[in-house]
């Protein structure tokens, strides 16, 4: 009976805590990602057609701060975890790493679908596949970048997409220092106790 109480006890706490971290506005946006447990790149199938979750998501991405995010990468649906661990990464926020090493210790199977293949792994697997990808868009919008006389519809077109994907500031050297505490995480995880 005790664990009862505690469950309700719990339960309560962490709707109090909700309410109290995350603003009306971004609750409202996130209201229809709060039982979605798989997420999506941002086209999907053979077609390359948008997402819908991850096009909610973005707007929740525009009204949310740091703060939020965070909440909703420890506390959210499937979804938001992985989603807001993500975007901390692009913003560079350093709990990223705190996300990575929670699900890196209590491992969370869930479903993404990049493009038209869909695979089943722990979110912390994802956040690292987010981080090693990352060099090649920001090669590209720093390559993109230095023939900005030269700049025609079409690059500005893959520009504003590299933006609209989150990697508008964030650097190599950002990048290589993730990775390299990433790899310390790694390290210290397979060492027996």
């Amino acid at each position: 009976m005790r664990y009862k109480y505690f469950y309700v006890f719990l339960l309560v706490l962490s709707f109090i805590g909700y309410n109290a971290q995350v603003s009306d506005a971004v609750k409202k946006l996130a209201k229809p990602l709060e039982n979605i447990s798989y997420a999506e790149s941002s086209h999907i199938g053979a077609g390359g057609d948008e997402s819908k979750i991850y096009n909610q998501f973005k707007k929740v991405a525009q009204a949310a701060n740091n703060e939020e995010l965070y909440y909703f990468a420890m506390n959210g649906s499937n979804a938001l975890k992985i989603y807001s661990g993500k975007e901390l990464f692009k913003r560079n926020d350093k709990r990223f790493l705190d996300i990575y090493t929670f699900y890196s210790n209590n491992p969370l199977i869930m479903k993404y679908t990049l493009g038209c293949v869909g695979k089943n792994k722990n979110i912390a697997e994802f956040l690292k596949d987010e981080v090693y990808s990352a060099p090649f868009y920001i090669s590209l919008r720093d390559q993109l970048l230095k023939n900005e006389d030269k700049q025609d519809e079409i690059v500005k077109t893959q520009l504003a997409q590299i933006k609209e994907e989150g990697y508008g500031k964030l650097t190599e050297e950002d990048v290589e220092s993730v990775k390299k505490q990433i790899e310390e995480i790694n390290k210290k995880k397979q060492k027996p106790q």
